[in-house]
């Protein structure tokens, strides 16, 4: 694979493009590496922005790959609806622009995604109502840290996650940046639908569509990464939950820890942007990718 792509240039470059949803919100899209390479599209997860995916899409363009880093609405240079929404609102009414947008931009027809946490559910789920489409569109998927369904298995968690969801009831947002959770403020129906998810594990929409059932029905590779430090957001048992919801057989589990092998028990933060995840865990992922090209 070849690019033109020179590390660390677009940290001083970096300018979005955007596009609108059908229901008028504007994304900011960043894109990173050759024109002419694979696309592969990047996105964050809950209380983040496309800040949180530069060093990895950096590395995937040095590879010969062109990122693209994706801004859910309310997050980075996108968009803030003036209602609160969903996780099903992000994957339905944002997904989809950013998939056609991007294939037509470069003229492929199919494309990686990389999701770290809530980046990796909101293409999950996408998948899962859209199977036929994802099938054409959707060359391979990486999961870093993403689960929706065992955050709550220890006592202590389930009251945490129980007491979260209490307080942001009558909340339109969860102000991530004062909690020190991360940079960007959140929509509060959105995180306690993530609470509900693991309270009742059960990754159901909002009308009761159930995401693991419909990912039975895609069939593409899929990697799934999971911190051994990750006990709390992310633990490894919801993780291996989610990837085995998919129904091909070119699926791939690894635990991200020292009895694996790796330098570190991995945080669910740490999985993306810590110094041993850029000598360790990017390259993994970028092989897997060129591997499934």
């Amino acid at each position: 694979m070849k690019g033109n792509y020179h590390p660390g240039s677009i940290i001083l470059n970096m300018k979005p493009r955007y596009i609108k949803t059908e229901d008028g919100i504007r994304l900011a899209v960043w894109q990173v590496g050759d024109g002419g390479a694979t696309p592969v599209v990047l996105t964050h997860g809950t209380f983040s922005n496309h800040m949180s995916c530069v060093g990895l899409a950096e590395h995937l363009a040095s590879k010969g790959f062109q990122s693209w880093i994706f801004d859910w609405r309310g997050h980075g240079a996108s968009d803030r609806p003036l209602r609160p929404y969903t996780f099903d609102c992000v994957a339905v009414n944002d997904v989809t622009p950013i998939v056609d947008s991007i294939l037509d931009w470069t003229g492929q027809s199919s494309l990686f995604w990389v999701g770290h946490s809530g980046g990796g559910l909101v293409i999950s789920m996408w998948m899962s109502l859209f199977p036929e489409l994802a099938s054409t569109c959707v060359k391979g998927l990486a999961l870093m840290a993403a689960q929706a369904t065992s955050a709550a298995d220890d006592v202590r968690h389930r009251i945490a996650i129980a007491a979260i969801d209490c307080f942001l009831r009558f909340r339109r947002t969860a102000p991530g940046h004062h909690l020190g959770i991360g940079p960007e403020p959140e929509s509060a129906p959105l995180m306690r639908q993530w609470c509900r998810w693991n309270l009742r594990k059960s990754f159901t929409s909002n009308i009761g569509f159930d995401y693991l059932n419909g990912l039975a029905k895609v069939d593409k590779p899929v990697l799934a990464l999971s911190g051994a430090g990750d006990r709390f957001i992310a633990p490894i048992a919801g993780c291996r939950i989610l990837l085995n919801a998919f129904g091909g057989n070119d699926r791939s589990f690894v635990i991200c820890g020292r009895e694996h092998g790796f330098a570190e028990d991995y945080s669910h933060d740490g999985i993306v942007l810590s110094k041993n995840a850029r000598r360790e865990l990017w390259p993994l992922i970028s092989k897997w990718l060129i591997s499934r090209l």
